[in-house]
C-alpha cells in the first residue's frame, strides 16, 4: 500500500474568493453585510463613530487637516455607538480618545437604534485613553 504525500494547507497561501474573505485588507471597512443590522457585539468590544474627520474623510485638528504622513500617528476622537457586556468605563453616547492605529475600521454598517455608520472603528476597551467632553466656558473668565 503506498500512501502519497500531501503537504497541509496553509490558510494564509490560499487565495481569495468570493466565498472567502481577505482579512488581510480588514482595514477597509467593508465587511459585506449590508443586509444585515448589528445588534450587538461582545466582551469589552467597543463600536465607535469617528467624530473629527471632515466629509472627505481627512482628520482636524482645531480647524487644521492632518497631514496623511501623520495620521497613522494621531489621536482619534470618536462617539460611542454599541458597548460590550463587559466594558467597564465607557457607555453608548461617551466621546473617548484612542491612538489611530489601533482597532478594525468599518464603513457604511448599519447599528440597531444608530442607523448606518458611514465611518467608524471596533476596538477593544483598554485602548482608549479615556473618555471626554467639552469645556464649561464659565461667565466668571
Amino acid at each position: 500500500m503506498s500512501t502519497q504525500y500531501r503537504p497541509k494547507a496553509d490558510i494564509d497561501n490560499i487565495a481569495p474568493t468570493r466565498s472567502l474573505i481577505d482579512l488581510s485588507s480588514h482595514s477597509d471597512g467593508d465587511f459585506g453585510i449590508d443586509d444585515f443590522e448589528l445588534t450587538f457585539i461582545f466582551d469589552d468590544i467597543l463600536l465607535v463613530k469617528y467624530i473629527d474627520e471632515t466629509a472627505e474623510g481627512e482628520i482636524v485638528r482645531n480647524g487644521i487637516v492632518v497631514p496623511t504622513n501623520a495620521v497613522t500617528k494621531a489621536w482619534r476622537k470618536a462617539e460611542v455607538i454599541l458597548v460590550g457586556p463587559n466594558a467597564k468605563y465607557t457607555k453608548k453616547g461617551d466621546v473617548v480618545i484612542f491612538p489611530n492605529n489601533l482597532g478594525v475600521t468599518v464603513a457604511n454598517i448599519t447599528v440597531e437604534g444608530a442607523g448606518k455608520i458611514s465611518g467608524g472603528v471596533f476596538l477593544n476597551e483598554n485602548r482608549v485613553f479615556g473618555i471626554c467632553r467639552p469645556k464649561q466656558h464659565s461667565d466668571d473668565s
